[in-house]
């Protein structure tokens, strides 16, 4: 993708800055997310955000996923040499608030592509060309010390016969479910994408390993009616009236863990805080709660509350 598409699919001008990169982000991921837009385009369009979006953040014209070998024929490492257009693999997971704060494991599953079993990820299938010094493959494969060579057949001149693989239609890939758990970290933010380090389509292989691309993950939140979070804090509110705010008190506040009863104190003001030690996002974060004192309509009453307490 070219760096201009990715801001026009964004719906920016490339002086943008990133953070209104990603204001705007959060936004169109926000209304075209699956879970929300139930549109027949919601999937493909995110992917396309999401796409875009990876693109102006790495400052960089970047291709769709295009796997080739540069090798004529067989490579012996098994690289792919199929040149195939993929989409990068994207997913969502909704989590509560508590398990944000907290953080989370999380079952999640999704499609990508794997490696064809039958052609070994290559597209084709090799014949035997009958040539006895290669075993029909018509290159050569050893060992010097560490390193692996590989050498045309001096025999039959390299010469290899092939065929498409029929059981991946000549793509060397193929559609499977996987599932996963991933760690979801504590204090992550609504619609944050986790990239997944090797868990995307299969990109070809090298001594026998496979390599993956990457994919991506964005977390949706569900919001807490009660709670909200700021920086590493919890954030919560209390309203009480102001012969108790005046007089100090012992209530009890919603958080993460449960109800925790709070003192207090005589003479608290409004927008005051009562600070409840870690309860916020480990390792410093703590809950907050502020105080929402309401004052009488009738401040007679009150006086006279007061002075009936002093005598």
């Amino acid at each position: 993708m070219k760096l201009q598409e990715a801001y026009e699919i964004l719906g920016l001008s490339q002086d943008a800055s990133l953070d209104e990169v990603k204001k705007q982000y959060k936004l169109l991921a926000k209304q075209w997310h699956p879970d929300i837009n139930k549109s027949t385009e919601s999937e493909s369009k995110i992917k396309l955000i999401n796409q875009a979006y990876q693109c102006v953040q790495s400052g960089q014209d970047t291709d769709r996923e295009e796997i080739m070998n540069p090798f004529n024929g067989f490579d012996p490492f098994g690289r792919r040499h199929t040149s195939v257009e993929l989409e990068p693999v994207f997913s969502s997971v909704t989590i509560s608030f508590q398990e944000s704060v907290l953080g989370c494991k999380r079952e999640v599953k999704f499609s990508r592509k794997t490696k064809c079993p039958e052609c070994n990820g290559q597209g084709k299938m090799i014949l035997n060309n009958g040539c006895d010094k290669c075993g029909g493959r018509g290159q050569i494969s050893g060992r010097q010390g560490m390193m692996m060579f590989t050498r045309t057949c001096d025999k039959c001149g390299g010469r290899i016969k092939m065929k498409p693989c029929q059981k991946c239609n000549a793509v060397g890939l193929m559609d499977a479910e996987v599932s996963i758990q991933v760690t979801i970290p504590g204090g992550i933010g609504n619609e944050n994408v986790l990239r997944l380090g090797g868990m995307g389509h299969f990109s070809g292989g090298f001594m026998g390993m496979e390599q993956h691309s990457d994919a991506f993950l964005q977390i949706i939140v569900t919001p807490d009616p009660d709670l909200t979070l700021e920086g590493s804090d919890v954030i919560g509110h209390l309203t009480l009236p102001l012969l108790d705010a005046l007089r100090g008190c012992n209530r009890k506040v919603k958080t993460i863990l449960g109800e925790k009863e709070i003192k207090i104190k005589a003479q608290s003001k409004n927008k005051e805080e009562v600070i409840i030690q870690d309860l916020g996002v480990a390792p410093n974060g703590n809950h907050k709660v502020i105080l929402n004192v309401e004052y009488p309509s009738n401040i007679s009453k009150l006086i006279d509350a007061l002075v009936s307490e002093e005598n």
